[in-house]
């Protein structure tokens, strides 16, 4: 039992879907000068086709990678983000 109590633990924030809020996201990396897709994904360390696949919402950041977005642009991920069912 404790095996499977642990398996039901761990997937309770996997099916947590979260998505770029644009509006938010474009205002502040306009504020700094970024116009591109590309320079967008350069600041965050990331590829030009990940990047283009969050803002598409076809994809779902990793944790880590929604807190580094964040932190690059100065905001909370309760910002930067928005869940989804």
């Amino acid at each position: 039992m404790r095996a499977t109590q642990k398996r039901d633990e761990s997937s309770v924030g996997s099916d947590v879907k979260v998505r770029l809020r644009l509006e938010v996201y474009d205002a502040l990396v306009a504020r700094r000068g970024i116009k591109t897709v590309v320079a967008q994904a350069q600041l965050h360390g990331i590829g030009r086709q990940h990047m283009f696949d969050i803002r598409a919402a076809r994809v779902h950041p990793s944790l880590p990678l929604a807190m580094r977005m964040a932190t690059d642009l100065g905001t909370t991920v309760d910002a930067l983000f928005e869940q989804v069912a």
